[in-house]
Order: structure tokens, then C-alpha cells, then sequence
């Protein structure tokens, strides 16, 4: 059985083509001019979710690069004003043992006092440093300054976590620094309970040794002396918890630029185009859609009809 190909038949097979040519090659200048090889779902299911997915990852790692960052802030803070405070207190500590000397006259003494007076005040403003406008000694009470105006401790004792990974046990890590382990026995006992009211504070370290020195008081000075030091281990032993923290997050950081390089590039290969190969693609192409133009030409001949027109 012989089948007849007319004009017409041999015209539609050709213009189909022709059109399928020209398809492949819009595409092609789609994925050359705007550098991506997914442009829409339908190019390539399987590449559209490996690259969702690849995207979701990505924002989880800038979010927890951008965690890391922020905690690394409020830790740093913390140990520059831990920092400060240790060399404060260890300033009232010398003037402590000077005052031993029992030859130092009272006048010596009540400029030794005031000078403790205002070391307490500088420790009360590094108690209630702020980072980013939150108060970065006061537990979760960011908002409300952690020292009062006597020097009690009206922060809490919560932690503020901060997400740094996908770890579901070990995700999470506290950034902030207790205020009453660093600065509390120092500036105030808090309140005193035998006052009703509520509006007497106990005297802190710093406050007995400057009434020591303005009484001239050496045995009770030398009394003090065992406060201060314990307050200054306290110190020490915050501060080390402070730059633990920071070695974890610094390697986490690292984790994570590494792990979000990874991402970038398998987001980009499964994206992106191979710049020269679809260049060369794409003059083959033209190179192809010419070529049938050329043979579409001869192959079909006009007729009386299209001089007719």
C-alpha cells in the first residue's frame, strides 16, 4: 500500500520542523542571556527540587552564620567589660594592701576611698553594658538595666540562646553572662530582707572596703581582702567560660562558611549554565535552523496559487 505526500503534507512536516528548531533554539538564547539553566520547573523537575532543597539549605546556613555572628558580638562585649572589671578590681585590691601599712595617714586613706567609690561606679556602668541596644548582663531582661542605682542585681538568670545548629541537643548555646557572677557581691548583697520596704541594699565588697578606709578600719580592710579575692576568681572563671564560648563558635563559623560554600556550588551547577558549551550549542543550532531554512527553500517550490495571492 503506497501512500501519496502531497504539497501540503510535505509543507506541514517541514514547518514542524522548522518550528521545533526554532524552539530549541529560543531556549537556548533563554539560558545564554539570563546565565541560568532553570528558568522554569518544566526544564527540569528533578534539578528544580535537588535546587529547592539546595536553596532552603542555604538560607538555614546563612541564618545560622548570621546567629554565630551576632553571639560572637554579645560574647566579645562580655569580655571586654569582664576584662575592664578584673583590672578595676584589681586596682582596689592594691589600694587594699597599701592601706595595710599602718604609717598611712587617714588623709591617704579617704583618697584611697574615693577612688574605690568610683571604681564601684565604673563597675556598676560595665554592669549594665549594652550590646545593640540590649543590656547584655540581665539574663533575658535585655530592656531594663541589670544594676539599679544601688547596685542590686534586678536582672535574671535565664540564658539567651542562640540557634547555631541543626544539632536538636546541641543547636543551641547561651551567649550572655550572668551580671550577678561578675559584678553582684561586689556592688551589693541585694536587698536587705530585714527592711520591709524593700529599699535597703547590703553592702557589696567594694562599698565595706571604702567605709573600712574612711574609718581607717585595717583589720576589717584585711577582711575584705578574702571577699575580693574570691570576687576576682569569680572573674576568672566567667571569663574562661566566655572564651570556650567563642573557640565553639569560631569553629561552628568556620563549619559553616564551609558548609555553605558547598551549597553555593552545588546550587550554581544544578542552576546555572555551562557558559561555553551552551555558546557552542547555540550556534550549532542557528547554524541547524539556517541550514533547513536553506533546504526548506528549495524543497518547496512556490506555486500558481502563491503568485495568484
Amino acid at each position: 500500500m503506497s501512500f501519496r505526500v502531497t504539497q501540503g503534507t510535505l509543507a506541514r512536516g517541514v514547518l514542524e520542523g522548522l518550528q521545533t528548531n526554532l524552539t530549541r533554539l529560543q531556549r537556548t538564547q533563554e539560558q545564554l542571556s539570563s546565565g541560568r539553566r532553570l528558568n522554569r520547573p518544566s526544564d527540569s523537575p528533578v534539578d528544580t527540587v535537588n535546587a529547592m532543597q539546595l536553596r532552603a539549605e542555604k538560607k538555614r546556613t546563612e541564618q545560622y552564620g548570621r546567629n554565630i555572628d551576632d553571639g560572637l558580638s554579645w560574647l566579645n562585649t562580655a569580655d571586654t567589660a569582664v576584662t575592664q572589671a578584673y583590672d578595676m578590681v584589681d586596682r582596689v585590691r592594691q589600694l587594699a594592701v597599701q592601706a595595710g601599712n599602718a604609717a598611712m595617714p587617714q588623709d591617704s586613706l579617704d583618697a584611697m576611698a574615693k577612688e574605690v567609690d568610683q571604681i564601684r561606679d565604673g563597675l556598676k556602668q560595665l554592669g549594665n553594658t549594652q550590646y545593640a541596644g540590649k543590656y547584655i548582663f540581665g539574663g533575658t531582661r535585655t530592656q531594663t538595666q541589670p544594676f539599679d542605682a544601688k547596685g542590686v542585681y534586678v536582672g535574671n538568670t535565664s540564658q539567651v540562646l542562640r540557634t547555631v545548629s541543626s544539632d536538636p541537643q546541641s543547636g543551641e548555646i547561651g551567649v550572655n553572662v550572668n551580671g550577678s557572677e561578675v559584678f553582684g557581691t561586689l556592688l551589693s548583697g541585694g536587698l536587705d530582707p530585714a527592711d520591709p520596704s524593700g529599699n535597703t541594699a547590703i553592702k557589696g565588697v567594694l562599698e565595706n572596703i571604702s567605709d573600712a578606709l574612711k574609718s581607717g578600719d585595717r583589720t576589717a580592710l584585711q577582711g575584705q581582702l578574702g571577699q575580693l579575692d574570691a570576687a576576682t576568681g569569680q572573674m576568672r572563671s566567667v571569663q574562661s567560660t566566655i572564651g570556650a564560648k567563642v573557640n565553639r563558635l569560631t569553629g561552628l563559623q568556620d563549619v559553616a562558611n564551609a558548609r555553605l560554600d558547598t551549597v553555593t556550588q552545588g546550587l550554581a551547577n544544578a542552576e546555572n549554565i555551562d557558559l561555553p558549551k551552551t555558546i557552542i550549542d547555540m550556534q550549532i543550532q542557528q547554524n541547524a535552523y539556517q541550514a533547513a531554512l536553506g533546504a526548506t527553500a528549495k524543497i518547496i517550490q512556490p506555486s500558481l496559487m502563491d503568485f495568484l495571492r
